[in-house]
């Protein structure tokens, strides 16, 4: 039996011999033990590591929150207003409309409004998800998370991130970064079609109602 006084915090053989090693952390035995995965700490504690490697979550621990699909999801919604805004009326009109002012009415169209006031909401929305993430994480036992605030640069960049970290204790959970990329190149081709097509549609209304333009 080791002493409190005579060892260093550290691994040592199983106290009750059976197989593996346990966690001494220099006043008494924790519940950390090897080869098997060792249960996270409470919030706070140090997580100690075995040769540099990262502790892992029990098999089976949850990799998925309903808060991180709501932040993949977010970016779709603000673009979807967007798509219901008349661009090719927009361009018509400050390609033909003497007026100076022309260029200046999209702002006030009620789909492009609705589009820029709910972007922004749900940016907004999505810093605040980012946390309840990572509050949720820590109670399902994951020692390290990806931290929130990143979710201030980006949802994408927090999305990532926190699917690297979380894989790395699981061994899984990297679905929410790949449907927030493939969903982010989707709406990308998407936007890219739909103004070619509007600027296609324009040019060849302008070409053939106003010749002299």
């Amino acid at each position: 039996m080791i002493e409190s006084h005579a060892a260093p915090a550290g691994w040592y053989p199983e106290p009750s011999g059976a197989e593996g090693q346990r966690w001494w952390d220099g006043s008494r035995w924790t519940e950390y033990a090897t080869p098997l995965a060792a249960p996270t700490p409470a919030a706070g504690q140090y997580a100690p590591y075995e040769g540099g490697a990262e502790r892992r979550v029990p098999a089976g621990t949850p990799v998925d929150t309903v808060w991180i699909w709501l932040i993949v999801a977010a970016p779709l919604l603000a673009v979807i207003p967007l798509f219901l805004w008349d661009f090719e009326g927009y361009m018509l009109t400050s390609m033909t409309d003497p007026d100076p002012t022309a260029q200046l009415r999209m702002y006030l169209d009620p789909m492009y409004l609705t589009s820029v006031v709910l972007g922004w909401l749900l940016y907004g929305v999505s810093v605040w998800f980012a946390y309840l993430d990572r509050v949720a994480l820590e109670r399902l036992g994951y020692a390290r998370r990806f931290h929130w605030a990143w979710a201030f640069l980006s949802s994408l960049v927090y999305v990532i991130g926190r699917s690297v970290v979380v894989k790395k204790q699981a061994g899984r959970g990297a679905a929410p970064m790949w449907v927030a990329i493939a969903l982010n190149v989707a709406m990308m081709i998407a936007l890219f079609i739909w103004v070619g097509v509007a600027t296609a549609n324009v040019l060849g209304a302008v070409v053939t109602q106003y010749p002299g333009v």
